[in-house]
């Protein structure tokens, strides 16, 4: 697991932040996050993650209402896609999870307990099958962590 990247400042919600987010996410956890856990829940997200083929929806709303996104394509336990959605463009995705751009700052600084940012609603699942989506909820919050990775900057 674990991938060299890049770690060079991208602004949040472009193209270029869009494939660092993507790669970030593929690589999956570093070295010393996979020694933090049990071998046995790495195994578990391993198979999660091989069975991944969908899209997940990252949603930032904005105060006015408008909302946009950060889709990630899965194939085959590839990250295959990362791209941006604009306000009012469709969203085809398996997930839509939503949170305020406020959420996305604390996400970036590191602030947020990842679990319970969902189970809280912070990151709220606004469309899927919720039962689907909490069996890989691990391997989501995952992905999350390695999301939150990507040196991002709100200018």
């Amino acid at each position: 697991m674990g991938t060299t990247i890049s770690e060079q400042t991208v602004r949040f919600l472009t193209a270029e932040w869009a494939e660092a987010a993507r790669v970030h996410v593929d690589g999956g956890p570093g070295e010393d996050v996979v020694a933090a856990k049990q071998e046995s829940y790495w195994e578990w997200i391993a198979d999660t993650r091989a069975a991944c083929s969908q899209a997940w929806a990252l949603g930032v709303r904005e105060a006015d209402g408008t909302t946009s996104y950060l889709r990630l394509a899965w194939q085959d336990g590839k990250c295959a896609e990362g791209t941006v959605i604009a306000p009012g463009e469709p969203v085809e995705a398996d997930f839509v999870l939503v949170g305020s751009v406020e959420t996305w700052r604390r996400f970036y600084a590191g602030e947020l307990n990842l679990q319970r940012a969902v189970v809280d609603r912070k990151l709220a699942l606004e469309r899927g099958d919720t039962l689907i989506f909490f069996r890989s909820i691990f391997f989501f919050v995952e992905s999350l962590a390695a999301l939150q990775q990507v040196p991002t900057s709100f200018g």
